[in-house]
């Protein structure tokens, strides 16, 4: 079985893809798109949307009663629905990108510091039309996600600002209320109508064909290796010991930037091995010996992020602690490298990585 598939990569032209499957006994590629979506993405967009509705739910509790308790309960559950969107953030097509959901959940990177400006005039306005669900929707992406809510919740000065300012804890409340209603629109989507595009792609419909699909769901498999090494370490670390720039890492306040990259890690080998009943998974797709390498990576880069702390400026007050990190690095470049190479030897050549520089 022969496959045929060109495709825009990230703005960018790709290559003309062939895709080989490992051997004659190979899943077909619907079959591999259903186990993923059924195994992965579905699971785990639904564990975002629980934890996104708890989300909410501790926030206005919060603000009825503003404590010392309360805020460590807030944050809590900041924690805990942080986690699960770190476990699906690699997939970025599909309902995630409808109505700029992606960005409105989590704008980040943001170098020009345009969430803070831009949350400081929201609230420094008092306007109680822009907390509407409609109004709210249509504001800056920078304000209405994650990193807005985290600014929030953990500044050295989170709970006097938060009881002193009735708006800005009414602003924490349709943050989390925003959240919530987009995890719940992403989740039902997949549910509702994109399991049904996945399972029957042709050329009518998102998809071209069941091969389109398939190379989706590897590029979430690949790409995202190469975005964390360069974007949530090699950023963040500098060219130097003494040159390091915290203050740049995803998720620097909450003391979870590498916290982020460990849960991403696990949740790309769960995309790569996550399996259906009958055993189909994206791995499938690859010769048996080069599953093998990959997974051997993906077991010492998973030793290596468990060993460290969940700050990023914990860790590099550690001695050896930009050593390890840098050792991390290392090792998801090798992790990229495999799976391009077996990419490669099954003729699945995913084109130019926007992120490679190559």
């Amino acid at each position: 079985m022969k496959f045929r598939y060109a495709f825009i990569a990230a703005g960018l032209t790709a290559n003309l893809l062939i895709a080989q499957p490992a051997d004659e006994s190979a899943e077909n590629w619907t079959e591999v798109n259903l186990a993923v979506t059924d195994s992965h993405v579905i699971p785990a967009y639904t564990s975002l949307m629980q934890a996104t509705q708890e989300l909410e739910t501790i926030a206005d509790a919060f603000c009825r009663s503003p404590d010392a308790e309360g805020l460590a309960s807030f944050q809590d559950k900041f924690h805990s629905s942080m986690d699960p969107w770190q476990q699906i953030q690699h997939i970025q097509f599909g309902p995630i990108t409808y109505f700029n959901w992606n960005f409105r959940i989590h704008y980040w990177p943001d170098e020009q510091g345009t969430g803070a400006r831009q949350l400081d005039a929201l609230i420094a306005a008092e306007n109680q039309n822009i907390l509407s669900s409609d109004n709210f929707a249509v504001e800056s992406v920078a304000v209405q996600g994650y990193p807005a809510l985290e600014r929030l919740l953990f500044e050295a000065d989170s709970l006097t600002s938060l009881q002193g300012n009735p708006y800005r804890c009414q602003v924490a409340q349709t943050i989390t209320r925003n959240i919530s209603e987009i995890t719940r629109g992403v989740q039902t989507r997949w549910v509702d109508e994109f399991r049904t595009t996945v399972a029957n792609a042709d050329e009518r419909g998102f998809f071209e064909s069941a091969e389109d699909a398939t190379i989706d769901f590897l590029k979430a498999q690949v790409e995202p290796v190469r975005r964390i090494q360069q974007q949530k370490l090699e950023e963040v670390l500098g060219e130097s010991a003494g040159r390091e720039r915290v203050q740049r890492a995803e998720s620097w306040r909450s003391d979870r930037s590498l916290r982020n990259i460990r849960l991403n890690i696990l949740a790309l080998e769960g995309l790569f091995n996550g399996a259906d009943d009958s055993g189909v998974q994206l791995s499938s797709v690859l010769l048996t010996e080069d599953v093998a390498t990959i997974n051997n990576d993906f077991t010492e880069l998973n030793a290596s992020l468990a060993a460290l702390p969940d700050s990023f400026a914990e860790t590099l007050e550690v001695d050896g602690g930009r050593e390890n990190l840098e050792q991390v690095i290392a090792q998801l470049d090798t992790l990229f490298e495999a799976l391009e190479a077996a990419l490669k030897n099954t003729d699945l050549y995913l084109g130019f990585n926007s992120l490679d520089g190559d």
